[in-house]
Protein backbone atom coordinates (compact mmCIF):
# COMPACT_ATOMS: atom_id res chain seq x y z
CA UNK A 1 0.00 0.00 0.00
CA UNK A 2 1.38 3.31 -1.02
CA UNK A 3 1.78 5.76 2.00
CA UNK A 4 0.44 9.31 1.50
CA UNK A 5 3.05 12.01 1.72
CA UNK A 6 2.79 14.17 4.94
CA UNK A 7 1.36 17.62 5.10
CA UNK A 8 4.45 19.97 5.17
CA UNK A 9 5.40 20.97 8.78
CA UNK A 10 3.95 24.36 10.06
CA UNK A 11 6.76 26.94 9.92
CA UNK A 12 8.00 27.61 13.77
CA UNK A 13 5.79 29.80 15.38
CA UNK A 14 2.88 29.36 12.42
CA UNK A 15 -0.50 30.38 12.90
CA UNK A 16 -3.36 28.29 13.98
CA UNK A 17 -4.86 28.32 10.60
CA UNK A 18 -2.12 26.22 9.29
CA UNK A 19 -1.92 23.64 12.37
CA UNK A 20 -5.42 22.98 11.68
CA UNK A 21 -4.97 22.76 8.02
CA UNK A 22 -2.24 20.39 8.79
CA UNK A 23 -3.84 18.32 10.76
CA UNK A 24 -6.85 18.04 8.35
CA UNK A 25 -4.49 16.81 5.83
CA UNK A 26 -2.76 14.04 8.13
CA UNK A 27 -6.09 12.94 8.74
CA UNK A 28 -7.70 12.84 5.23
CA UNK A 29 -7.53 9.20 3.37
CA UNK A 30 -5.68 8.31 0.28
CA UNK A 31 -8.71 8.74 -2.26
CA UNK A 32 -9.41 12.29 -1.31
CA UNK A 33 -8.71 14.18 -4.58
CA UNK A 34 -8.62 17.52 -2.84
CA UNK A 35 -5.89 16.55 -0.45
CA UNK A 36 -2.74 17.52 -3.09
CA UNK A 37 -3.52 20.84 -4.10
CA UNK A 38 -4.16 21.83 -0.36
CA UNK A 39 -1.18 20.09 0.30
CA UNK A 40 0.80 22.28 -1.93
CA UNK A 41 -0.56 25.35 -1.22
CA UNK A 42 0.09 24.85 2.65
CA UNK A 43 4.09 24.42 1.00
CA UNK A 44 3.59 27.55 -0.95
CA UNK A 45 2.07 29.20 2.14
CA UNK A 46 4.76 27.98 4.59
CA UNK A 47 7.45 29.42 2.70
CA UNK A 48 6.03 32.28 2.34
CA UNK A 49 5.27 32.38 6.34
CA UNK A 50 9.43 31.91 6.29
CA UNK A 51 10.05 34.39 3.86
CA UNK A 52 7.67 36.93 5.90
CA UNK A 53 9.43 36.18 9.47
CA UNK A 54 12.85 36.68 7.78
CA UNK A 55 11.63 39.76 6.29
CA UNK A 56 10.61 40.84 9.60
CA UNK A 57 13.30 40.02 11.17
CA UNK A 58 15.20 41.91 8.85
CA UNK A 59 13.24 44.83 9.44
CA UNK A 60 13.48 44.80 13.18
CA UNK A 61 17.41 44.44 12.60
CA UNK A 62 16.93 47.84 10.43
CA UNK A 63 14.67 49.49 12.76
CA UNK A 64 16.85 49.14 15.65
CA UNK A 65 19.69 50.37 13.45
CA UNK A 66 17.89 52.85 12.53
CA UNK A 67 17.12 53.84 16.13
CA UNK A 68 20.60 53.72 17.34
CA UNK A 69 21.67 56.04 14.26
CA UNK A 70 18.60 58.52 15.26
CA UNK A 71 20.32 58.29 18.93
CA UNK A 72 23.42 58.95 17.45
CA UNK A 73 22.26 61.49 15.41
CA UNK A 74 20.48 63.45 17.90
CA UNK A 75 23.44 63.43 20.28
CA UNK A 76 25.86 64.76 17.48
CA UNK A 77 23.08 67.02 16.87
CA UNK A 78 22.73 68.40 20.59
CA UNK A 79 26.35 68.67 21.17
CA UNK A 80 26.36 70.66 17.82
CA UNK A 81 23.67 72.62 19.19
CA UNK A 82 25.55 73.13 22.53
CA UNK A 83 29.17 74.30 20.70
CA UNK A 84 27.12 76.86 18.83
CA UNK A 85 25.25 78.14 21.84
CA UNK A 86 28.68 78.72 23.67
CA UNK A 87 30.06 80.42 19.94
CA UNK A 88 27.10 82.58 19.93
CA UNK A 89 27.62 83.51 24.16
CA UNK A 90 31.45 84.17 22.75
CA UNK A 91 30.19 86.21 20.04
CA UNK A 92 28.20 88.61 22.05
CA UNK A 93 30.23 88.55 24.80
CA UNK A 94 33.23 89.64 22.06
CA UNK A 95 30.40 92.09 20.61
CA UNK A 96 29.83 93.89 23.82
CA UNK A 97 33.57 94.21 24.55
CA UNK A 98 33.93 95.58 21.27
CA UNK A 99 31.23 98.25 22.09
CA UNK A 100 32.85 99.14 25.07
CA UNK A 101 36.41 99.26 23.30
CA UNK A 102 34.71 101.31 21.11
CA UNK A 103 32.85 104.13 23.72
CA UNK A 104 36.59 104.07 25.64
CA UNK A 105 38.29 104.86 22.71
CA UNK A 106 36.06 107.41 21.55
CA UNK A 107 36.40 109.33 24.70
CA UNK A 108 39.50 108.73 24.89
CA UNK A 109 39.58 110.22 21.69
CA UNK A 110 37.38 113.16 22.32
CA UNK A 111 38.81 114.09 26.36
CA UNK A 112 41.42 115.09 27.77
CA UNK A 113 42.93 112.52 30.27
CA UNK A 114 44.17 114.80 33.38
CA UNK A 115 40.85 117.05 33.53
CA UNK A 116 38.50 114.90 31.74
CA UNK A 117 36.99 117.70 30.16
CA UNK A 118 36.41 117.82 26.59
CA UNK A 119 39.69 118.34 24.52
CA UNK A 120 40.31 120.77 21.79
CA UNK A 121 39.72 118.43 18.78
CA UNK A 122 36.28 118.40 20.16
CA UNK A 123 35.94 121.57 21.16
CA UNK A 124 36.41 122.52 17.96
CA UNK A 125 34.45 120.54 15.80
CA UNK A 126 31.26 122.09 18.07
CA UNK A 127 32.36 125.37 17.54
CA UNK A 128 32.68 124.58 13.91
CA UNK A 129 29.31 123.67 14.56
CA UNK A 130 27.34 126.26 16.22
CA UNK A 131 28.71 128.65 13.62
CA UNK A 132 27.35 126.83 11.18
CA UNK A 133 24.22 127.16 13.14
CA UNK A 134 24.29 130.67 13.80
CA UNK A 135 25.37 131.43 9.64
CA UNK A 136 21.96 129.85 8.77
CA UNK A 137 20.27 131.18 11.94
CA UNK A 138 21.62 134.30 13.16
CA UNK A 139 19.81 134.62 16.38
CA UNK A 140 21.33 131.54 17.72
CA UNK A 141 24.62 133.36 18.37
CA UNK A 142 26.81 132.03 20.71
CA UNK A 143 29.36 133.18 23.09
CA UNK A 144 33.15 132.38 23.90
CA UNK A 145 35.49 132.48 27.27
CA UNK A 146 39.49 131.56 27.25
CA UNK A 147 40.01 131.44 30.77
CA UNK A 148 43.61 130.96 31.69
CA UNK A 149 45.34 130.05 35.40
CA UNK A 150 47.52 132.73 36.60
CA UNK A 151 50.98 132.39 37.46
CA UNK A 152 50.75 128.42 37.06
CA UNK A 153 54.30 128.39 35.69
CA UNK A 154 55.50 129.43 39.11
CA UNK A 155 53.29 126.75 40.47
CA UNK A 156 54.80 124.03 38.39
CA UNK A 157 58.31 125.03 39.19
CA UNK A 158 57.61 125.85 43.24
CA UNK A 159 55.53 122.92 43.95
CA UNK A 160 56.46 120.42 41.24
CA UNK A 161 54.32 119.06 37.83
CA UNK A 162 52.24 116.70 40.04
CA UNK A 163 51.10 119.46 42.35
CA UNK A 164 50.38 121.76 39.12
CA UNK A 165 48.35 118.53 37.56
CA UNK A 166 46.34 118.54 40.77
CA UNK A 167 45.32 122.36 40.46
CA UNK A 168 44.62 121.49 36.59
CA UNK A 169 41.83 119.42 37.80
CA UNK A 170 40.69 121.93 40.80
CA UNK A 171 40.64 124.47 38.69
CA UNK A 172 38.39 122.39 35.95
CA UNK A 173 35.61 121.41 38.84
CA UNK A 174 35.91 125.25 39.23
CA UNK A 175 35.03 126.07 35.64
CA UNK A 176 32.40 123.65 35.82
CA UNK A 177 30.35 124.42 38.89
CA UNK A 178 28.38 127.22 37.41
CA UNK A 179 27.93 126.09 33.79
CA UNK A 180 24.25 125.71 32.33
CA UNK A 181 23.39 121.89 31.33
CA UNK A 182 24.20 122.95 27.63
CA UNK A 183 27.02 124.99 28.32
CA UNK A 184 30.59 123.78 27.30
CA UNK A 185 33.93 124.10 28.72
CA UNK A 186 37.20 121.77 27.87
CA UNK A 187 40.40 122.00 28.12
CA UNK A 188 42.24 124.44 25.40
CA UNK A 189 46.16 123.12 26.17
CA UNK A 190 48.04 123.65 28.74
CA UNK A 191 46.56 125.85 31.51
CA UNK A 192 44.15 127.35 29.14
CA UNK A 193 40.19 126.35 28.81
CA UNK A 194 37.76 127.05 26.27
CA UNK A 195 34.00 127.99 26.95
CA UNK A 196 31.19 127.76 24.75
CA UNK A 197 28.08 129.28 25.55
CA UNK A 198 25.06 128.89 23.19
CA UNK A 199 22.60 131.49 23.05
CA UNK A 200 24.00 133.71 24.96
CA UNK A 201 25.11 137.61 23.98
CA UNK A 202 28.18 139.69 25.33
CA UNK A 203 26.20 140.45 28.29
CA UNK A 204 25.36 136.78 29.41
CA UNK A 205 29.21 136.09 28.66
CA UNK A 206 30.37 139.15 31.08
CA UNK A 207 28.08 137.63 33.80
CA UNK A 208 28.87 134.05 33.62
CA UNK A 209 32.61 134.84 32.84
CA UNK A 210 32.38 136.51 36.59
CA UNK A 211 30.57 133.82 37.97
CA UNK A 212 33.48 131.64 36.81
CA UNK A 213 36.30 133.90 38.03
CA UNK A 214 34.54 133.81 41.31
CA UNK A 215 33.86 130.41 41.62
CA UNK A 216 37.71 129.34 41.10
CA UNK A 217 39.15 132.08 43.21
CA UNK A 218 36.58 130.41 46.10
CA UNK A 219 37.45 127.03 45.19
CA UNK A 220 39.63 124.84 48.12
CA UNK A 221 43.21 124.68 47.51
CA UNK A 222 45.19 121.92 46.32
CA UNK A 223 47.19 121.91 49.64
CA UNK A 224 47.85 124.24 52.60
CA UNK A 225 50.83 125.12 51.62
CA UNK A 226 49.39 125.57 48.00
CA UNK A 227 48.00 128.97 46.86
CA UNK A 228 44.32 128.54 45.47
CA UNK A 229 44.23 129.28 41.98
CA UNK A 230 42.86 132.26 40.00
CA UNK A 231 41.75 132.70 36.75
CA UNK A 232 41.85 135.69 33.86
CA UNK A 233 39.23 135.56 31.29
CA UNK A 234 38.39 137.19 28.01
CA UNK A 235 34.97 136.88 26.32
CA UNK A 236 33.11 137.58 23.70
CA UNK A 237 30.15 136.90 21.43
CA UNK A 238 29.86 135.60 17.97
CA UNK A 239 29.11 138.25 15.08
CA UNK A 240 26.99 137.78 11.85
CA UNK A 241 29.16 136.77 9.10
CA UNK A 242 32.81 136.19 10.43
CA UNK A 243 34.25 132.77 11.20
CA UNK A 244 34.98 130.90 14.43
CA UNK A 245 38.98 131.99 14.06
CA UNK A 246 38.10 135.39 14.07
CA UNK A 247 35.94 135.30 17.43
CA UNK A 248 38.16 133.41 19.21
CA UNK A 249 41.10 135.54 18.23
CA UNK A 250 38.53 138.73 19.66
CA UNK A 251 37.97 136.50 22.93
CA UNK A 252 42.37 135.60 23.01
CA UNK A 253 43.20 139.81 23.07
CA UNK A 254 40.41 139.93 25.73
CA UNK A 255 42.21 137.32 28.01
CA UNK A 256 45.52 139.14 27.26
CA UNK A 257 44.42 142.28 28.48
CA UNK A 258 43.14 140.70 31.27
CA UNK A 259 46.26 139.45 32.28
CA UNK A 260 47.89 143.15 31.38
CA UNK A 261 45.56 144.63 33.86
CA UNK A 262 46.53 142.87 37.13
CA UNK A 263 45.07 138.92 36.18
CA UNK A 264 42.15 137.26 38.19
CA UNK A 265 39.47 139.61 36.41
CA UNK A 266 37.79 139.07 33.01
CA UNK A 267 37.77 141.59 29.89
CA UNK A 268 35.65 141.18 27.04
CA UNK A 269 35.98 142.75 23.66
Amino acid sequence: MSRRPAAPAPAPGADPLAERVGAALDAAGPDADWAGPVRELLSAYSDQQRILDKLTRIADRYQAAARESSRSTLKDYEHKLRRLEKIVRISDQYQLMLHDLKQKLEHASNHDALTGLPNRRYMTRRQEEAAALAARHPEASFALLIADIDHFKAINDTFGHAVGDEVLQAVARALLSPLREYDLCARWGGEEFLLLLPSTDTEGAAAMAERLRAATAGWPPVRKDVPAPTVSIGYTAHRPGENIDQTLQRADKALYEAKALGRNRVEGA
